[in-house]
């Protein structure tokens, strides 16, 4: 028996043609059995139970033939390579195709139409549409830094008191948006930002005080077209921080509850995708985000990195230095097996891991509250020897070295 794209067939012993169906819909019947589903040829079970011994080509229908008590083994592998070899040939005598050209013409289409078809597919996942979000969020978060300073700067010049008591760049903004000049602020505006009256008093203080000059009304106009924009992407910021969370909660709620939602779309955007994470072991976790310094470690024998885009975690930014190598250790190891139950129990949430994780982290802080007082180095420092061979042209020759180097009969002089 022979499961080729086109369908399959079945020859005797006699090598005569007993059996072969041509699937309707190639693609999806393809698909259906990559996945593992043999429904299609379920007809096929009944006209093999008369044998005593089958031998097909692929491994996943053996199986499937086997719990259905039909007696089937692997060909040889002299014979798959002349089946392989031999396609077109074995697809006329099905009956699939009129000549070889025919068959060449069918196989040429199914190829394109079922990588365009698993392209579709994987472009799908929604694991690659958190990393498109979580990069995006990153690169607006850059994108408001920098509008917001020059924001900062250049309203500045009109009233520099304003920058040390508002230190929120969307608040600021919605200030400059809404009054534009100094002198239209008042407290009403003020309490309707939501900013506490004692602070709304300081500005209101620092308006009649202020030492900035004045400032063009075409000048004022472009600051206000800023402002306006760095409120545009702070909205904007947090409607693709709210997607994270929900798309998080869908495909990778364990991850979740163990980094937050955006340090496990950081990671997951970093590793590829959730299905390269989660066969990732627990030490490549820990150091994702790292790369430069592991391989400065690996070069110049400083120590290695102890964690990377773990360090995001707020435990683990908020621990002390002596306990943070431990606990990224910990972490990366749950992570780790959250990955996978994420990816092969289709998001099923695991209350365990965090419990354990949180266990563990208990036992860190209690057993290493304080540093140790001598610890040893990592490593000594690699000390590169700069001295050249004595054959070397650029060496510098000493007595020593002289006496090392053979001269021949052509350059003894």
């Amino acid at each position: 028996m022979i499961l080729s794209e086109l369908g399959p067939f079945v020859f005797d012993s006699e090598n005569d043609l007993i059996y072969s169906k041509k699937f309707n819909n190639i693609i999806s019947s393809n698909i259906l059995i990559s996945n593992g589903d043999y429904s299609e040829i379920l007809d096929i079970s009944d006209k093999l139970r008369r044998y005593d011994s089958v031998f097909s080509n692929d491994t996943g229908l053996i199986s499937y033939l086997r719990n259905n008590g039909i007696n089937v083994y692997l060909m040889p592998s002299e014979k798959i390579l002349e089946i392989s070899k031999h396609k077109l040939r074995y697809l006329i005598r099905a009956g699939f195709a009129e000549n070889e050209y025919d068959a060449h013409l069918q196989l040429r289409q199914f190829a394109l139409d079922f990588s365009s078809s698993k392209v579709r597919r994987i472009s799908e996942k929604l694991d690659l549409h958190i990393s498109q979000s979580i990069n995006a969020l990153d690169e607006l978060d850059k994108i408001i830094n920098v509008i917001g300073a020059r924001l900062r700067e250049w309203y500045g010049l009109h009233f520099p008191e304003l920058d040390y008591l508002i230190q929120n760049i969307f608040t600021y903004a919605e200030i400059v948006k809404l009054a534009g000049n100094r002198n239209n602020i008042d407290l009403n505006m003020l309490e309707n930002l939501g900013i506490e009256s004692k602070r709304a008093e300081m500005i209101l203080v620092a308006v009649q005080r202020s030492k900035g000059g004045d400032i063009l009304e075409e000048n004022l106009s472009i600051i206000k077209k800023l402002a306006n924009e760095v409120i545009m992407q702070t909205e904007l910021r947090k409607i693709l921080a709210h997607q994270i969370e929900e798309m998080m909660e869908k495909i990778a709620p364990n991850i979740k509850e163990l980094l937050t939602a955006t340090v496990g779309a950081r990671l997951m955007a970093k590793a590829g995708s959730l299905q390269k994470l989660s066969v990732m072991p627990a030490s490549t976790i820990q150091i994702i985000g790292a790369e430069k310094a592991l391989f400065r470690s690996l070069k110049t024998g400083a120590p290695p990195p102890k964690h990377g885009i773990l360090f995001q975690h707020p435990i683990l930014h908020s621990a002390p230095k002596w306990q943070r190598g431990k606990m990224a250790r910990a972490i990366a190891s749950k992570v780790a097996i959250a990955g996978r139950i994420d990816l092969f129990r289709n998001g099923e949430k695991d209350l365990h891991i965090s419990e354990q994780l949180n266990k563990r982290i208990a036992e860190i802080q209690e057993k290493y509250k304080e540093p140790r007082l001598e610890q040893k180095p990592y490593r000594k420092e690699m000390k590169i020897n700069y001295n050249r061979n004595p054959k070397n042209r650029f060496h510098k020759f000493n007595k020593k070295n002289l006496k090392k180097i053979k001269f021949s009969k052509r350059n003894k002089y």
